[in-house]
């Protein structure tokens, strides 16, 4: 598996079958990620625009802790992302019924419409990285993430 690292790794020595796996990961999501950027410019979207879009498709409604929550995103990050699709019209904030102190994220029927052509790009590249992989390679690696992220999922975590 060293040899497969990226140059980086074996510069630094490292050898550690976690180490290798750690920066293995670090460099098939950096490649991913660039990729997947790539793609979406194509709508004119961000990584985390996306990430916030399909967030807002699936929850109902959520408030921007939940959405903070179920995205992993720094609340500043987070908001600077909502104000980016409020500037597009594709979500809106509004006051909670109940306390007009805590503001819900909706996803705005132009939203809606760019969401679905965001999947579109996202499928074909989608599609062009399961054809350099193989079919089987990305549903070992799917499964195998998803193993992993649920078996840490309560992994304490420093302060």
């Amino acid at each position: 598996m060293a040899e497969q690292l990226g140059s980086g790794a074996r510069a630094l020595g490292i050898v550690a079958p976690l180490a290798e796996l750690v920066w293995a990961l670090a460099d098939l999501e950096r490649r991913l990620t660039l990729g997947l950027s790539v793609a979406l410019s194509e709508e004119n979207t961000t990584m985390d625009q996306w990430r916030i879009l399909e967030a807002l498709d699936r929850l109902d409604s959520p408030t921007m802790g939940e959405l903070a929550e179920t995205s992993g995103m720094a609340n500043a990050s987070l908001s600077r992302t909502v104000d980016s699709l409020e500037d597009s019209a594709s979500a809106f904030r509004l006051p909670t019924a109940t306390d007009r102190r805590r503001i819900t994220v909706h996803l705005s029927d132009r939203g809606r419409q760019r969401l679905a052509r965001i999947r579109e790009i996202v499928s074909a590249w989608g599609q062009t990285i399961e054809h350099r992989l193989g079919a089987d390679a990305v549903t070992a690696l799917v499964e195998a993430a998803g193993t992993a992220a649920r078996s840490l999922e309560d992994t304490p975590r420093k302060p």
